[in-house]
Protein backbone atom coordinates (compact mmCIF):
# COMPACT_ATOMS: atom_id res chain seq x y z
CA UNK A 1 0.00 0.00 0.00
CA UNK A 2 2.73 2.45 0.83
CA UNK A 3 4.36 1.86 -2.52
CA UNK A 4 1.13 2.71 -4.32
CA UNK A 5 1.12 6.14 -2.68
CA UNK A 6 4.74 6.69 -3.68
CA UNK A 7 4.10 5.77 -7.29
CA UNK A 8 1.10 8.13 -7.45
CA UNK A 9 3.17 10.94 -5.93
CA UNK A 10 5.92 10.30 -8.46
CA UNK A 11 3.45 10.40 -11.35
CA UNK A 12 1.96 13.67 -10.12
CA UNK A 13 5.41 15.20 -9.73
CA UNK A 14 6.47 14.31 -13.26
CA UNK A 15 3.14 15.61 -14.62
CA UNK A 16 3.60 18.96 -12.90
CA UNK A 17 7.16 19.21 -14.18
CA UNK A 18 6.01 18.58 -17.76
CA UNK A 19 3.25 21.19 -17.40
CA UNK A 20 5.72 23.81 -16.12
CA UNK A 21 8.09 23.16 -18.99
CA UNK A 22 5.20 23.41 -21.49
CA UNK A 23 4.12 26.77 -20.05
CA UNK A 24 7.69 28.14 -20.31
CA UNK A 25 7.94 27.00 -23.94
CA UNK A 26 4.56 28.59 -24.78
CA UNK A 27 5.67 31.83 -23.09
CA UNK A 28 8.86 31.96 -25.23
CA UNK A 29 6.88 31.30 -28.41
CA UNK A 30 4.39 34.05 -27.44
CA UNK A 31 7.26 36.53 -26.80
CA UNK A 32 8.74 35.80 -30.21
CA UNK A 33 5.40 36.33 -31.97
CA UNK A 34 4.74 39.52 -30.02
CA UNK A 35 8.23 40.80 -30.84
CA UNK A 36 7.54 40.16 -34.55
CA UNK A 37 4.52 42.48 -34.28
CA UNK A 38 6.37 45.02 -32.19
CA UNK A 39 4.49 44.52 -28.91
CA UNK A 40 6.32 44.08 -25.64
CA UNK A 41 5.30 41.86 -22.78
CA UNK A 42 4.75 44.92 -20.57
CA UNK A 43 2.20 46.24 -23.04
CA UNK A 44 0.39 42.87 -22.98
CA UNK A 45 0.40 42.85 -19.20
CA UNK A 46 -0.92 46.40 -19.10
CA UNK A 47 -3.68 45.55 -21.60
CA UNK A 48 -4.67 42.52 -19.54
CA UNK A 49 -4.71 44.54 -16.32
CA UNK A 50 -6.82 47.26 -17.99
CA UNK A 51 -9.26 44.72 -19.34
CA UNK A 52 -9.46 42.98 -15.95
CA UNK A 53 -10.13 46.37 -14.30
CA UNK A 54 -12.90 47.07 -16.80
CA UNK A 55 -14.47 43.66 -16.20
CA UNK A 56 -14.24 44.07 -12.41
CA UNK A 57 -15.86 47.52 -12.67
CA UNK A 58 -18.69 46.12 -14.75
CA UNK A 59 -19.14 43.26 -12.27
CA UNK A 60 -19.29 45.74 -9.37
CA UNK A 61 -21.77 47.92 -11.28
CA UNK A 62 -23.89 44.86 -12.02
CA UNK A 63 -23.78 43.82 -8.36
CA UNK A 64 -24.70 47.36 -7.27
CA UNK A 65 -27.54 47.45 -9.77
CA UNK A 66 -28.89 44.07 -8.70
CA UNK A 67 -28.55 45.06 -5.04
CA UNK A 68 -30.57 48.21 -5.71
CA UNK A 69 -33.09 46.18 -7.70
CA UNK A 70 -33.42 43.67 -4.88
CA UNK A 71 -33.89 46.48 -2.35
CA UNK A 72 -36.46 48.17 -4.57
CA UNK A 73 -38.25 44.88 -5.12
CA UNK A 74 -38.23 44.08 -1.39
CA UNK A 75 -39.54 47.55 -0.58
CA UNK A 76 -42.20 47.32 -3.27
CA UNK A 77 -43.27 43.83 -2.17
CA UNK A 78 -43.50 45.00 1.45
CA UNK A 79 -45.61 47.96 0.33
CA UNK A 80 -47.78 45.72 -1.84
CA UNK A 81 -48.22 43.24 1.02
CA UNK A 82 -49.22 46.06 3.38
CA UNK A 83 -51.68 47.44 0.81
CA UNK A 84 -53.13 44.00 0.28
CA UNK A 85 -53.56 43.42 4.02
CA UNK A 86 -55.24 46.83 4.42
CA UNK A 87 -57.56 46.13 1.49
CA UNK A 88 -58.39 42.69 2.92
CA UNK A 89 -59.29 44.28 6.26
CA UNK A 90 -61.52 46.83 4.52
CA UNK A 91 -63.25 44.07 2.55
CA UNK A 92 -63.72 42.01 5.75
CA UNK A 93 -65.36 44.98 7.45
CA UNK A 94 -67.64 45.56 4.45
CA UNK A 95 -68.63 41.89 4.42
CA UNK A 96 -69.38 41.96 8.16
CA UNK A 97 -71.55 45.06 7.66
CA UNK A 98 -73.35 43.47 4.73
CA UNK A 99 -73.93 40.25 6.68
CA UNK A 100 -75.25 42.16 9.68
CA UNK A 101 -77.56 44.19 7.45
CA UNK A 102 -78.73 41.02 5.67
CA UNK A 103 -79.52 39.33 9.01
CA UNK A 104 -81.44 42.40 10.15
CA UNK A 105 -83.42 42.49 6.89
CA UNK A 106 -84.13 38.77 7.16
CA UNK A 107 -85.51 39.23 10.69
CA UNK A 108 -87.73 42.09 9.55
CA UNK A 109 -88.98 40.09 6.55
CA UNK A 110 -89.63 37.01 8.72
CA UNK A 111 -91.60 39.16 11.15
CA UNK A 112 -93.62 40.65 8.28
CA UNK A 113 -94.28 37.16 6.89
CA UNK A 114 -95.50 35.93 10.27
CA UNK A 115 -97.83 38.91 10.53
CA UNK A 116 -99.10 38.37 6.99
CA UNK A 117 -99.67 34.67 7.68
CA UNK A 118 -101.60 35.47 10.85
CA UNK A 119 -103.70 38.07 9.03
CA UNK A 120 -104.25 35.76 6.08
CA UNK A 121 -105.68 33.06 8.35
CA UNK A 122 -107.95 35.58 10.06
CA UNK A 123 -109.26 37.07 6.83
CA UNK A 124 -110.09 33.71 5.23
CA UNK A 125 -113.73 32.69 5.72
CA UNK A 126 -114.23 29.84 8.12
CA UNK A 127 -115.38 26.65 6.54
CA UNK A 128 -118.72 25.41 7.64
CA UNK A 129 -118.81 21.94 9.08
CA UNK A 130 -122.55 21.25 9.05
CA UNK A 131 -122.54 20.00 5.38
CA UNK A 132 -120.05 17.31 6.38
CA UNK A 133 -122.06 16.29 9.41
CA UNK A 134 -125.20 16.19 7.30
CA UNK A 135 -123.43 14.01 4.72
CA UNK A 136 -122.26 11.59 7.40
CA UNK A 137 -125.77 11.31 8.85
CA UNK A 138 -127.21 10.54 5.40
CA UNK A 139 -124.53 7.90 4.77
CA UNK A 140 -125.18 6.29 8.18
CA UNK A 141 -128.95 6.27 7.52
CA UNK A 142 -128.44 4.63 4.12
CA UNK A 143 -126.18 1.97 5.61
CA UNK A 144 -128.73 1.26 8.37
CA UNK A 145 -131.58 0.99 5.87
CA UNK A 146 -129.64 -1.44 3.70
CA UNK A 147 -128.70 -3.55 6.72
CA UNK A 148 -132.28 -3.74 8.06
CA UNK A 149 -133.99 -4.46 4.73
CA UNK A 150 -131.88 -7.42 3.84
CA UNK A 151 -133.33 -10.74 4.94
CA UNK A 152 -130.86 -13.01 6.63
CA UNK A 153 -130.29 -16.30 4.90
CA UNK A 154 -131.00 -19.31 6.96
CA UNK A 155 -128.18 -21.71 7.27
CA UNK A 156 -129.10 -25.18 8.49
CA UNK A 157 -126.42 -27.06 10.19
CA UNK A 158 -126.85 -30.77 10.34
CA UNK A 159 -125.84 -32.30 13.52
CA UNK A 160 -124.34 -35.61 12.77
CA UNK A 161 -124.46 -38.32 15.26
CA UNK A 162 -121.10 -39.12 16.50
CA UNK A 163 -120.00 -42.70 16.73
CA UNK A 164 -118.92 -43.77 20.16
CA UNK A 165 -115.21 -43.64 20.52
CA UNK A 166 -113.34 -46.69 21.58
CA UNK A 167 -111.32 -46.30 24.63
CA UNK A 168 -107.73 -45.53 24.01
CA UNK A 169 -105.24 -48.31 24.00
CA UNK A 170 -102.01 -47.76 25.77
CA UNK A 171 -99.10 -49.87 24.65
CA UNK A 172 -101.36 -52.64 23.64
CA UNK A 173 -103.13 -52.76 27.00
CA UNK A 174 -106.70 -51.83 27.58
CA UNK A 175 -107.10 -49.59 30.59
CA UNK A 176 -109.23 -50.97 33.31
CA UNK A 177 -111.64 -49.00 35.35
CA UNK A 178 -110.69 -48.63 38.91
CA UNK A 179 -113.13 -49.54 41.51
CA UNK A 180 -114.12 -46.79 43.74
CA UNK A 181 -112.37 -46.87 47.05
CA UNK A 182 -114.57 -47.81 50.04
Amino acid sequence: MTRAGESVGKAVGTGLKAAREGVVRAGHVAEVKLAERGITTDQVRGALVDRADQLMGKAEDWEKQTRKSRKRLAKKSAQTRADLMNRAEVVRKEVRKAAKHARKDAKVRAKELRKAAANFGAEAPKRRRWPWVLGLLIAAAAAGYVALTRQPEEVHLHEEEQAPHAEPVLNGQVPTQKEPAK
